[in-house]
């Protein structure tokens, strides 16, 4: 192996061929139908019923969507190499633990990307439905959008964490949905708590992060959060694969 953090054409093999193998498999086209199925509803619902031009449906309750997704297409990224054996055949090429745990993330990543840049269809839809005199608040619109790609690159994080505990899919994805439901309900139980208590539980929680990108508000400490959450997770990763070694 060399010295290197990480070598960037083994990295972008391996998240091509992630990539690849969404695709080559129902689950992407499952969770994608799934994904625009609900968010679509979200979208439509306070569309028509209270006729508000607004993405803020899809900031209050996509993040729990993601909660299930994310964990449902990231528990076989490692558990399903450990499971078959080829996990032990990537650990003796010449690549470094940084470069199987960001290959495997970035691959998750650009179809995560691709999920959340679909719903640009909905905010097409809301300029043609909203007079030109009105207008459409852009940043909030965006920074919806940006939420929700933040939330689910951090579930991924999260997502190939779990999968790299053991052999089990199932295991992986229980433990990876537990910790994103928890962090979703910290966010929301944050009001229920005294003082510097709650103020604590609310940035550990998704809620207010979220909810500030949703108001079109771009603030460091909420990109700082989801940063944080990513290399938190993809640095435990790497020190379960280096046990592996071992």
């Amino acid at each position: 192996m060399s010295g290197s953090f990480f070598q960037t054409h083994a990295v972008r093999a391996l998240a091509g061929r992630t990539l690849r193998w969404y695709f080559d498999s129902p689950s992407a086209y499952v969770t994608l139908l799934v994904f625009y199925l609900i968010t679509g509803w979200l979208f439509a619902a306070p569309l028509f019923l209270v006729k508000a031009a607004s993405l803020r449906g899809l900031a209050d309750l996509a993040p729990l969507l993601l909660a299930f997704l994310v964990p449902a297409l990231t528990m076989g990224l490692l558990a399903d190499e450990l499971k078959s054996g080829t996990f032990e055949t990537l650990a003796t090429l010449p690549l470094e633990d940084w470069d199987i745990v960001l290959g495997k993330y970035l691959g998750f990543a650009a179809l995560h990307l691709v999920c959340v840049g679909g719903l640009l269809f909905y905010v097409a839809v809301l300029g043609l439905c909203v007079s030109p005199s009105v207008g459409l608040d852009w940043g909030e619109m965006l920074g919806t959008l940006l939420g929700l790609a933040s939330t689910g690159l951090a579930f991924g994080a999260v997502g190939i964490f779990a999968s790299s505990l053991g052999r089990s899919q199932v295991v992986s994805f229980v433990a990876a949905f537990l910790v994103c439901f928890v962090l979703f309900l910290l966010g929301k139980s944050a009001a229920l708590l005294p003082g510097g208590l709650g103020n604590l539980v609310g940035y550990l929680g998704l809620d207010s992060h979220v909810d500030n990108l949703a108001k079109g508000v771009l603030d460091s400490r909420d990109l700082v959060y989801f940063a944080s959450l990513v290399s938190a997770f993809l640095y435990l990763t790497v020190q379960r694969l280096r046990s592996r070694r071992f």
